[in-house]
């Protein structure tokens, strides 16, 4: 298998307040030796705003000999500010400043995946934000290296990523398939499986209730039987990623028994 095994950022440490998710500025370097005592390789970086050590350039060394010191690689970064500020609100001076400085952290860290959302209160609704979300992806790919592959984390149904893509016509583009979207919107995995196989570059795995019921802890349900049982049909997966159930104090727990599950998993079908 050419994918690797990772896990987001943050899921080592107390939440930032009530946010789910957000990078954990006051942890993420103690996260890096928990990650390593688990036996984590990989992890998808989150910049949650601005403020992101990885956009400074000094920053983003510091941050190189910390990854190596604990073996730990960055499989991906996840652009998790554009769930507050969705991707067609951007302006072409903010995204040209922005992208300009994020290419520099990708080249030091040798990212393979940027992960783009548009979905929730980040996604289009209407044909002209379509348009913008359009136009400001073409310039990021254009900004990119093409080394650098760029997935949509989305909740929309199988057919309307795959009309997505086909019309924005890019090798470089493909799609991050969250389960947890999947499960809370109803939607079947083999559809995205059958028309998506090429184009899936990132998996997040969690579960997820349906109607958008929170995070759940792993149970092995058969959305993740499916995909590993079809996991050969991804040749241009590039990681798996542990996006998974996290409680309030026993978050370290979670995440190692997801990890167990998962890599096991891996080992089963792979």
């Amino acid at each position: 298998m050419k994918f690797v095994l990772s896990y987001v950022q943050g899921r080592l440490s107390k939440k930032v307040g009530e946010k789910f998710q957000y990078f954990p500025i006051h942890n993420w370097q103690n996260e890096l030796i928990l990650a390593k005592k688990i036996g984590l390789e990989n992890m998808e970086w989150i910049i949650s705003d601005l403020s992101n050590p990885i956009l400074n350039s000094y920053s983003c060394k510091e941050i190189k000999k910390i990854l190596k010191k604990n073996r730990i690689r960055i499989s991906s970064i996840s652009l998790d500010l554009i769930m507050e500020k969705p991707l067609h609100t951007w302006s072409m001076v903010d995204l040209e400043w922005f992208i300009n400085i994020l290419k520099n952290a990708i080249i030091i860290h040798k990212v393979k995946r940027l992960n783009i959302p548009c979905e929730e209160q980040a996604r289009f609704f209407n044909s002209e934000n379509l348009g913008k979300f359009k136009k400001n992806l073409r310039f990021i790919l254009k900004k990119l290296s093409r080394s650098t592959y760029v997935s949509i984390e989305s909740d929309f149904s199988p057919r309307n990523i795959n009309y997505l893509l086909k019309n924005l016509k890019s090798d470089q583009l493909g799609v991050n398939l969250d389960l947890g979207n999947i499960e809370a919107n109803g939607y079947d995995i083999q559809d995205y499986l059958d028309l998506l196989n090429k184009k899936i570059f990132g998996v997040h795995i969690k579960e997820r209730k349906l109607l958008f019921g929170l995070s759940k802890k792993l149970t092995l349900n058969k959305n993740i039987k499916y995909l590993f049982s079809n996991i050969h049909k991804l040749s241009n997966l590039k990681d798996i990623t542990l996006q998974t159930f996290r409680s309030k104090n026993n978050y370290v727990n979670d995440l190692s028994k997801s990890f167990k599950l998962i890599k096991n998993m891996i080992v089963n079908y792979g």
